[in-house]
């Protein structure tokens, strides 16, 4: 890729080049944490067996199968997985029953739109599971062009602390509805 240029126009209207500043020093605040600086930074192609991996070496639970990776955050449970497997897009979701009976599409939908509305990420639905609808809260991430461990890592911290939210937050939203 090109280096980019800036240019001020000099006497006679002449595009002429500005010096180019020395580059910064790296602030300490760009310098990845103890938990990221661990990790690999060698771009490669996503797998269940790469994120199990690095949930391991997170010290997270963690389990697997042929084509998800489950783990646990303050017992709220998760699942990472591509669907289908060659799709660029990795999930990370997690399941919220809501408390009591008679939820509804309808009702549960209105409540997803108004977290949908006030957060960008997790996307929430609602989804029939048997005789009873629940919400979803999926975060995806592109990962078609494959990512590093560290990538990896800061992909899975994003999308399980903001699944986590979605999970602690979303049953106060869910009863203040129902009211």
């Amino acid at each position: 890729m090109p280096e980019w240029k800036s240019f001020t126009f000099g006497e006679g209207g002449e595009a002429v080049p500005e010096t180019t500043p020395a580059p910064a020093a790296p602030s300490p605040a760009m310098e990845a944490d103890e938990y990221a600086a661990k990790w690999g930074t060698e771009v490669a192609e996503v797998s269940i067996a790469r994120i199990e991996n690095v949930l391991e070496g997170d010290g997270l639970p963690h389990g697997s199968s042929e084509f998800i990776a489950v783990t646990q955050l303050e017992d709220v449970r998760f699942q990472i997985h591509r669907e289908p497997v060659d799709a660029p897009w990795l999930q990370i979701e997690t399941r919220i029953e809501p408390d009591g009976e008679g939820h509804t599409e309808l009702s549960l939908q209105a409540v997803a739109n108004r977290w949908n509305t006030e957060h960008l990420q997790p996307t929430v639905i609602p989804i029939e599971d048997g005789d009873q609808w629940i919400l979803v809260a999926a975060s995806r991430f592109f990962v078609g062009e494959g990512l590093s461990d560290r990538q990896i890592h800061a992909m899975l911290r994003r999308g399980l602390i903001i699944g986590l939210s979605a999970a602690q937050e979303l049953p106060g939203l869910l009863a203040e509805a129902s009211k």
